[in-house]
């Protein structure tokens, strides 16, 4: 589960990366800027605020599943008798 929300995660970067736009366009509302490096390419990308919420909520869906797996890693074994 967690690699999948990761992987999820890596796509959205990836889509931002590629097919937003690198300059502001406040006429389709993508005026929030967010620095990102991919392959070592330092760019600019524009989201607008749905795609900022998309973000953050798969940034959070991430971190609360690789929060779930380490709970499961350190939980104790059941006993059967």
């Amino acid at each position: 589960m967690t690699i999948a929300a990761l992987a999820l995660f890596t796509l959205n970067e990836f889509r931002i990366y590629q097919f937003l736009p690198h300059a502001a366009e406040p006429a389709h509302g993508r005026i929030y800027g967010i620095w990102m490096q991919i392959f070592g390419e330092p760019a600019t990308a524009y989201l607008s605020i749905w795609d900022l919420a998309g973000r953050w909520a798969l940034a959070g869906v991430t971190f609360a599943c690789a929060l779930w797996a380490l709970a499961e890693t350190f939980e104790t074994a059941r006993a059967e008798k």
